[in-house]
């Protein structure tokens, strides 16, 4: 019998992968459409307390959130979920999401269908360091975003969550 799979096994360690600050995170790209044969994408992001993309939705693609270390809140549809680690997200494509970094979080992103994990690339910059980046995000970063969504398939809604939006949605 033969195998149709035209993917490659591979391993990365560690510090090992395509690293970008990106929004005030270390992004570091593990798997790419082209490595899996086009089935999946996955980053590795490692993000201080505060990180919050805006609220937003993907048209195609699915994501899944495994956080590693931390506290991240999420906001998938009208459900607001609090994951630590060893918690799983899931957010369908066609449901608005986002999340909150309530503490300094690690978290792999998958993307079912691939290709997201090139606007990482586009709007950060290669890491200087396996590190999170010193500086805040940009505001030419922010309007990159703005600029990329329509080609990477999501669209923007509504703001990013605040550390001091949490009391307020949990009554």
């Amino acid at each position: 019998m033969t195998s149709l799979a035209t993917a490659q096994p591979f391993v990365l360690g560690p510090e090992e992968g395509e690293p970008y600050w990106f929004v005030g995170t270390l992004t570091i790209i593990k798997a790419t459409g082209e490595t899996t044969d086009g089935s999946f994408s996955m980053v590795e992001q490692l993000a201080p307390p505060g990180i919050s993309p805006p609220l937003h939705v993907h048209h195609e693609d699915d994501e899944l959130f495994y956080v590693l270390e931390g506290t991240v809140e999420f906001q998938v549809g009208d459900d607001r979920l609090t994951a630590g680690p060893g918690s799983t997200v899931y957010g369908p494509h066609g449901v608005p999401h986002t999340y909150l970094t309530t503490t300094e979080a690690r978290m792999l992103v998958v993307t079912h269908e691939p290709g997201f994990e090139g606007m990482f690339a586009e709007v950060g910059r290669p890491a200087e360091s396996w590190t999170i980046p010193e500086e805040p995000p940009s505001e030419a970063e922010i309007e990159r975003i703005h600029e990329v969504a329509d080609e990477y398939g999501f669209e923007l809604l509504g703001p990013p969550l605040e550390l001091e939006d949490r009391s307020a949605t949990e009554s």
